[in-house]
This record gives C-alpha cells, sequence and structure tokens, in this order.
C-alpha cells in the first residue's frame, strides 16, 4: 500500500532516514520499502557509517533549532494539499482525508542530501576541531617528553658543570656537558630588560662573542643553540628585541665552561 502512495520518491528518503529526520508516515513507508529495496539499502549505509563516524568523533548533537530549521524549509518546498473547500462535504474523502501523495510533493534528491549535510556539518566540525585538539595535545606531549628526556640526558652526563649566576640580583644557572656539546640556561626570575629589550647569551669562541638564543625575562628555561663544546665562556647581555650580531656592553653575567 505504502510502495503505491509514495511511489518512486521513497528513493529519496535514503539521506533523512538515515540521520532520523522522516515524518512518522514518511518513515514507516520507507522501511518497509527498505526492506526489499537494495539501492536503499546501500545508501542508508553509506550515510549512517558517516554519520557513526561524525558522532565518533564529536560528543555534541548538531542543536536542534539547526535540524528544525532545515526541515522547516524541507517542507516549505511541498505544495499544500487540495483545500478542504474544494472537496464534496459529503464525500468519503472530505471525512478522512490520506496523505498527500509523495511523489507530488517533488523532494529533490539534490536538497535531501543538503538537508542531511546541514545537520551533520556542526558534528563535522566538532569532530575537526576534537581531532585538532587531539593533534596539538598529543604534540605538545611529545615535546615536552623529549624535553624531559633531554634534560634528564645532561644532568646525567659525567661530565656535567653547574655554574651559577647573577644577574641583577636574581640567580640563574647555567648546566653544561661537553662530552654532549649541550647547555642549559636556567632562571627563575630574570628582571624585565626593559621596553623592546631581550636578553641574549652568547658563546665566546677563541675571544670571539658568537650570538646565541634571546629572550624575555621572567622564568627561564632554554637550550644554547650552537657549538657549546668549542667556547670558553657563555656571557649574557641585554639587546634590541631580535637579538644583535654583536654584544652590547657591559656584560650581565659571565660562566666559564
Amino acid at each position: 500500500m505504502n510502495e503505491q502512495l509514495y511511489g518512486d520518491a521513497l528513493h529519496e528518503l535514503a539521506p533523512l532516514f538515515a540521520i532520523d529526520a522522516l515524518e512518522p508516515d514518511e518513515r514507516a513507508a520507507f522501511e518497509e520499502h527498505l526492506a526489499g529495496c537494495t539501492r536503499c539499502q546501500a545508501e542508508v549505509a553509506d550515510f549512517a557509517e558517516v554519520t557513526a563516524h561524525l558522532a565518533a568523533g564529536a560528543a555534541q548533537e548538531p542543536p536542534a533549532e539547526l535540524r528544525a530549521s532545515v526541515l522547516g524549509a524541507i517542507h516549505g518546498t511541498r505544495p499544500r494539499s487540495v483545500p478542504q473547500a474544494e472537496e464534496d462535504p459529503g464525500s468519503p474523502a472530505a471525512q478522512v482525508a490520506p496523505p498527500v501523495p509523495l511523489h507530488t510533493r517533488r523532494l529533490r534528491p539534490l536538497l535531501l542530501a543538503a538537508a542531511a549535510a546541514a545537520l551533520l556539518l556542526p558534528a563535522a566540525g566538532l569532530a575537526g576541531w576534537a581531532l585538532g585538539m587531539q593533534s596539538e595535545q598529543r604534540q605538545q606531549e611529545e615535546a615536552a617528553d623529549q624535553q624531559q628526556q633531554r634534560q634528564d640526558r645532561l644532568l646525567a652526563a659525567p661530565d656535567l658543570s653547574v655554574q651559577r649566576l647573577d644577574v641583577d640580583g636574581q640567580p640563574a644557572t647555567l648546566l653544561f656537558s661537553e662530552e654532549q656539546d649541550s647547555a642549559l640556561f636556567v632562571a627563575e626570575g630574570l628582571p624585565d630588560p626593559g621596553p623592546d629589550r631581550e636578553y641574549q647569551l652568547w658563546l665566546l669562541e677563541d675571544g670571539t662573542p658568537v650570538p646565541d638564543v634571546h629572550f624575555a625575562g621572567g622564568e627561564i628555561q632554554v637550550w644554547l643553540t650552537g657549538e657549546v663544546s668549542q667556547a670558553g665562556t657563555v656571557a649574557l647581555t641585554v639587546e634590541p628585541t631580535g637579538g644583535s650580531t654583536t654584544p652590547t656592553f657591559p656584560l650581565l653575567a659571565a660562566a666559564d665552561i
């Protein structure tokens, strides 16, 4: 009976069936049709797979008002049924009005697919956001692990050297291993170097200053980037923001390594 009532338009309902957006009479008709239609079974399976994937990536569902607005737009495209005034009041049709055949509503597959996509887009956005957050968190965790492993290797170096420095009355520490060609500068609270100014470390190789890392004040933990095993001294100055190629005197601190 439903096949005769709705006709070929039942094929068009697969997208909305997959996202549970059909009206009760449409759903009943489509479920009856679906049992014997391999084409619709395949389409529903495809849409269900996409929906499940998006739901797994985002815990939140699309807002109810979006679903209502999309369904309202779809239903607004359907021609209204024949006005009751045109029926014969005494006819059986006037007493029990049958549902409007779906094939007369001309619900186009593209419109249905667009509606399904509109309902799924918020979940897709949330899924992308969640995946991005997870990826960023993994990268941060990996970077923290690598940092910790590098520190552990330096602290375990048999030739580890620990140099205490004084930077404008604030303590700082330089950890150095020639064997590992690695040095770490640590300070808990360096004073603000001033507007448009930064601290900069220098490696003195045979008396020639080689620029290294530069950084702001506050809590500091930075690795020197140059060949520290070739240097005899590490010095600290204050330079313009972005660093300098030659040091600005006076030196704030220096340590032989």
